[in-house]
C-alpha cells in the first residue's frame, strides 16, 4: 500500500480486516467491489444528478481509446507532436512541464482520475480516485493504486502526495462541496508539494457572452450537457485557491477569444435556431474542419501561435478554461 488510509469520515486510521477496510473509531467498513476499495457512500459523486451514468460509458470509451494510441508507436509519436504544437495539446503541456521526475518517482493523487491517464504513470506512482467503478476498473491497469471515493472526503492521510493533480473535475463538482475539496487537496498535499489541475470555466469572452445572452442556452448547453455545474471565472477560481492556502506558481488559459477547432459547433449546433445566422454559419464551418481529426489537428496547430498573441492581450476572465499549479 502506497498511502496511509484513514476514515473519510472521522479521520481515524483505517485497518485491514476480512469483511474489508474498517475503522474502528467510528464502526464503519468499507467493501470491496471488484478489487477496488469503496469509500463512497450512497448519493456521493463528483457530480450530482443522473449525468456521471449518462456519461459513464462515454468516459469509458474515451479511456479505452487513450489506450489504444498508447500501444501504437505511430498514434504515440503523433500524440506527441500535437502536445507540443497544438492548441488542443495545452492541457498535456502543462502536467508534462509541471511534473519532474525524481527518484525515488514522486507520490501522485489523481481526483476523479476516470479511467487514468499513462503519462502520470510515467512520471511516478499514481493513486486514483473517482466516483465511477467502470472507470476504475480500466484505471487499475494504468495505476498503482485506485479508491472509489469522493473528493471532498478523501480516505488518506495528511501530507500523502507530492502533487495532487485533475483534468477537467473541478467544473463538475457541486458548489456547496467545492471549498471542501479544495480544503482536501491540501491536507494530503505534503508541505511543498504542487496542485496541477486543467479547470473548465465561466469566461467574458464573446462566444461566452453570446451564450449567456440567449436565453436558457448557457444553461443548457454550457452547464447541462456537459454536467459544468459549477463554473466560475478564473479571477473567482483563483481566489479560491488562495483562501486555502495554495502558493500560486502558474495561471495560464486554455483559451480565450480563439477556441479550439470543433469548440463552437460543439456548442453552437449549426442545426440550432436560436442562435443568429452568423453564429450558424461559424458553427458550420468549424463543424465542417472538426470533422476530419487531421484537418481538426492541423488547425489547432495554426490557432497556437495566434492564440498565444491573443492570450497577451486579454484579461484573465476572457479565459475559457484554466490551467494551473499551486504549491502548498
Amino acid at each position: 500500500m502506497l498511502v496511509k488510509l484513514v476514515c473519510p469520515h472521522c479521520k481515524g486510521e483505517v485497518r485491514s480486516t476480512a469483511a474489508g477496510p474498517s475503522c474502528p473509531s467510528c464502526a464503519r467498513v468499507f467493501p470491496i467491489k471488484g478489487g477496488v476499495p469503496c469509500f463512497l457512500d450512497q448519493g456521493e459523486a463528483f457530480n450530482e444528478g443522473d449525468f456521471q451514468d449518462q456519461n459513464a460509458e462515454d468516459w469509458t470509451v474515451s479511456a479505452r481509446q487513450r489506450d489504444r494510441i498508447r500501444q501504437s508507436r505511430l498514434f504515440s509519436w503523433l500524440n506527441r507532436l500535437r502536445i507540443v504544437l497544438s492548441l488542443s495539446g495545452r492541457r498535456d503541456r502543462l502536467f508534462y512541464k509541471g511534473i519532474q521526475r525524481r527518484v525515488p518517482p514522486p507520490l501522485i493523487l489523481d481526483l476523479g482520475c476516470g479511467g487514468g491517464r499513462h503519462y502520470f504513470a510515467d512520471y511516478g506512482r499514481v493513486v486514483g480516485i473517482d466516483p465511477v467503478l467502470s472507470l476504475l476498473q480500466i484505471a487499475r491497469q494504468v495505476y498503482a493504486e485506485v479508491y472509489q471515493g469522493s473528493a471532498a472526503a478523501l480516505p488518506f492521510a495528511d501530507e500523502s502526495f507530492d502533487y495532487v493533480v485533475s483534468s477537467d473535475v473541478i467544473g463538475h463538482i457541486p458548489t456547496q462541496i467545492k471549498d471542501a475539496v479544495f480544503a482536501e487537496m491540501f491536507r494530503v498535499l505534503k508541505k511543498g508539494g504542487r496542485t496541477l489541475h486543467m479547470i473548465e470555466t465561466d469566461s467574458t469572452n464573446w462566444w461566452f457572452r453570446y451564450a449567456h445572452e440567449l436565453p436558457g442556452f448557457f444553461q443548457k448547453h454550457l452547464v447541462d450537457r456537459p454536467g459544468h455545474i459549477s463554473l466560475e471565472l478564473p479571477t473567482q477560481l483563483r481566489a479560491r485557491f488562495l483562501k486555502h492556502g495554495f502558493k500560486e506558481v502558474v495561471f495560464q488559459r486554455t483559451s480565450t477569444s480563439i477556441p479550439e477547432c470543433g469548440t463552437l459547433a460543439g456548442i453552437f449546433d449549426p442545426a440550432s435556431r436560436k442562435a443568429s445566422l452568423k453564429m450558424r454559419s461559424l458553427a458550420g464551418l468549424d463543424s465542417l474542419l472538426a470533422k476530419s481529426l487531421v484537418v481538426r489537428e492541423m488547425m489547432n496547430v495554426l490557432l497556437e501561435p495566434i492564440a498565444r498573441i491573443n492570450d497577451l492581450c486579454r484579461n484573465l476572465d476572457d479565459a475559457g478554461g484554466a490551467l494551473v499549479i499551486y504549491e502548498k
